[in-house]
């Protein structure tokens, strides 16, 4: 640097700029995978909620919905219209909705049979479905890599649709 220092300056000056390239590279590859995992908490959400509320689609869909959204506080929109991942929230709003308008669950709302629907958990059994082929766990399905997540994606959208997803997935590790 000392014997050459106009040479040294170019040689630093490629070097920065292959290193800027590098990080924008990095940086970009960043951005597509939030913009990945923001859409694979979209799609879980979105299964969620229809779990929930099978019915969601076509009441979202009803002007009756919509003009009951808009009279509503904006703490509920929020919930419906600006809320992408928490399901529960949307979920309650629905229960609101409902019970407003004096409409029925489509799902069991007993306790006992949500207890059937995960199966029973004593003794040394295990939910009746988790050896059956064509079954898929969540907690499966949270190890997998994003590009697993996105080649497999139709595979637990057709699970959810066949109530052959199973939710074992429990307070925070959700």
């Amino acid at each position: 640097m000392r014997q050459y220092p106009d040479v040294a300056q170019i040689v630093e000056t490629i070097a920065m700029k292959k290193m800027h390239e590098q990080s924008t590279e990095y940086e970009s590859k960043f951005k597509e995978i939030d913009a990945m995992k923001q859409t694979a908490l979209k799609e879980r959400a979105v299964a969620e909620l229809l779990n929930l509320h099978p019915d969601f689609i076509e009441i979202k869909e009803s002007d009756d919905f919509e003009e009951w959204t808009e009279q509503q506080p904006t703490l509920i929109q929020d919930a419906l219209w600006h809320n992408e991942t928490d399901a529960l929230s949307a979920a309650r709003a629905i229960d609101l909705y409902k019970a407003d308008r004096g409409i029925s669950k489509k799902k069991s709302s007993s306790k006992k049979d949500a207890a059937k629907s995960i199966g029973a958990i004593s003794g040394n059994s295990s939910p009746s479905n988790s050896g059956k082929e064509g079954y898929l766990r969540e907690s499966e399905v949270d190890k997998w890599s994003i590009d697993e997540y996105e080649n497999r994606k139709d595979e637990i959208a057709e699970a959810i649709n066949k109530d052959k997803f199973i939710y074992d997935l429990r307070g925070g590790a959700r």
